[in-house]
């Protein structure tokens, strides 16, 4: 009787023990099942969201956000500012592809100074839409090749700090004096409905959009502003559709300053799509791609850095 009831207690521990293990078990999976599942869906909610997030970012941190509108639309360009020292200058020491040969560019300070102090001089209000627009964009250009200039031999501009660069209040046009920052944000970008601009404005950096070899011309705006911008659409360094993987290599030009992409065509993608006929086939097969944003090169875009765009 001792031995049965020893074999019946040791039976009932065995089954006791085996019930246990069976929840606990299936506890374990379902705590791993779940772990998994929330590692698959943070990865879905990073990959989805991730240019939501990095959006988000650039409006804490990065360029501010502007609404865009035509404030001297109808203006008259009765008054022509003459900026043939400076476009003679981008012609001799600025190839087509946009690289500068800073060096020589150097020996010619002289008549880069000259073409400061005109602009300084210029009759800024009198100017219609056109004219003003060319001579911000000309202006701002040429107030950056000065600054490179100013610290030349360098490697990026990012050398110079930012007090000394983007946000020093020392250039002047038509009397005013601004900052290259106050002068795109507050000057160029919420009074002009174009954002063509981004891919005009060059910050001497191999990811900028190349420097064009010629002055702006207000009598030719919209043909040099849509060839600089198809330029960059055209070329790996700024923008790469991959319509295998569906994803869609972008400059970060378009990450940084999305919102002015957006007031005119609704999103980046489609402002690209514009630029890019092979980007608006895709979208019309119903595909939208992911965006990737690309390295963004901060290497002065001397000619001695010269690499295939």
């Amino acid at each position: 009787m001792e031995n049965n009831e020893s074999k019946e207690f040791s039976g009932s521990l065995e089954e006791c023990s085996r019930t246990s293990k069976a929840p606990e078990n299936k506890s374990k999976k379902r705590l791993v099942l779940i772990f998994l599942s929330m590692i698959i869906l943070s990865s879905c909610i990073l990959i989805s969201g991730r240019n939501k997030l990095t959006r988000l970012i650039n409006k804490l941190f990065g360029p501010p956000t502007v609404e865009l509108q035509e404030v001297y639309s109808g203006l008259p360009n009765d008054i022509v500012f003459d900026h043939t020292i400076f476009n003679e200058l981008l012609r001799t020491h600025v190839d087509r592809q946009g690289w500068v040969d800073y060096t020589a560019l150097k020996g010619d300070l002289g008549k880069l100074d000259i073409y400061i102090a005109n602009v300084a001089s210029a009759p800024f209000y009198k100017l219609g839409r056109d004219q003003k627009f060319a001579l911000l964009l000309n202006a701002y250009n040429a107030f950056t090749l000065k600054l490179i200039l100013d610290y030349y031999p360098i490697d990026s501009i990012k050398d110079i700090p930012k007090a000394k660069s983007w946000d020093d209040v020392r250039w002047t046009i038509g009397g005013n004096v601004w900052s290259l920052n106050q002068i795109e944000h507050q000057e160029i970008r919420p009074k002009f409905m174009e954002p063509r601009i981004h891919f005009a404005l060059v910050c001497a950096a191999v990811g900028c959009p190349p420097l064009r070899n010629e002055a702006y011309d207000a009598t030719r705006l919209d043909e040099q502003l849509n060839y600089q911008t198809q330029f960059v659409h055209e070329h790996k360094t700024w923008f790469a559709l991959d319509t295998e993987k569906n994803s869609v290599g972008l400059t970060k030009l378009y990450s940084w300053y999305g919102s002015d992409f957006d007031q005119l065509k609704g999103s980046v993608i489609n402002y690209a799509a514009e630029y890019s006929s092979e980007l608006n086939k895709h979208l019309k097969s119903n595909q939208v791609p992911a965006i990737q944003w690309l390295d963004y090169d901060w290497g002065l875009n001397s000619s001695q850095n010269k690499v295939n765009r």
